[in-house]
């Protein structure tokens, strides 16, 4: 069967420039989202009252396939062994009290680019071998966090935009960021808080949708 012409591969693309192409593009791949309520019952009352703590990083969750059987001396540990290492602590990512730290990773396909996240979980499975041990079939199942905002034109600096942000909050239709400064933090004048924490250059234009970082006001 012919490839199409506009066939593109999907890859994750590593902090510092090294890019894996996957082998063959996922069948499918999630995106979560979850928010922290504490619902507290009230004395004389049948309904309680719920208290939004915060909201947790996107997480992208998908499964890879890597198949090298068609080939006499086909060996998948490479590309398994270069996921692995981008799991690995790198001296120089050194930041703050860090002494290193693992790579960024972005997931792209076409004209989709995800999130920069960290990779919390790697899953390597091995399902098919050689007479020798030699492995020709592998599965990765690979969990993405979300390490920095999405919000904003331009490249962001992680150093001073999400990193000092210890919630986060999604806009939803009808959300202006005045009314989210208010929520954060009792005074929608700190609107420029979250403007500059997030790189937004017009805060009456908001994406649904984006996920936007609350900082922390200095004590």
């Amino acid at each position: 069967m012919a490839i199409p012409d506009n066939l593109t591969k999907a890859y994750l693309r590593i902090e510092g420039g090294e890019q894996i192409d996957c082998w063959f593009n996922p069948s499918e791949y999630t995106i979560t989202k979850a928010n922290r309520w504490t619902v507290k019952p009230v004395v004389g009352e049948g309904m309680p009252t719920a208290e939004f703590g915060g909201g947790d990083a996107q997480k992208l969750q998908l499964e890879l396939l890597f198949d090298d059987a068609d080939r006499e001396d086909g060996d998948v540990r490479a590309v398994t062994n270069a996921l692995f290492a981008a799991m690995a602590v790198d001296s120089a990512l050194a930041s703050g009290k860090n002494s290193g730290r693992p790579p960024t990773i972005e997931f792209g396909w076409g004209s989709t680019t995800t999130f920069k996240a960290v990779c919390d979980s790697l899953s390597v499975q091995y399902l098919l071998f050689r007479p020798n041990g030699t492995p020709v079939r592998a599965k990765a199942t690979v969990s993405l966090l979300q390490a920095e905002p999405t919000v904003g034109k331009g490249p962001q600096n992680p150093t001073t935009r999400g990193v000092r942000g210890l919630r986060t909050h999604v806009v939803r239709d009808g959300d202006s960021i005045q009314g989210i400064a208010h929520a954060a933090y009792g005074d929608p004048t700190l609107w420029r808080t979250v403007a500059e924490a997030n790189g937004i250059d017009d805060p009456l234009r908001l994406p649904r949708g984006a996920v936007l970082s609350i900082p922390t006001l200095p004590g």
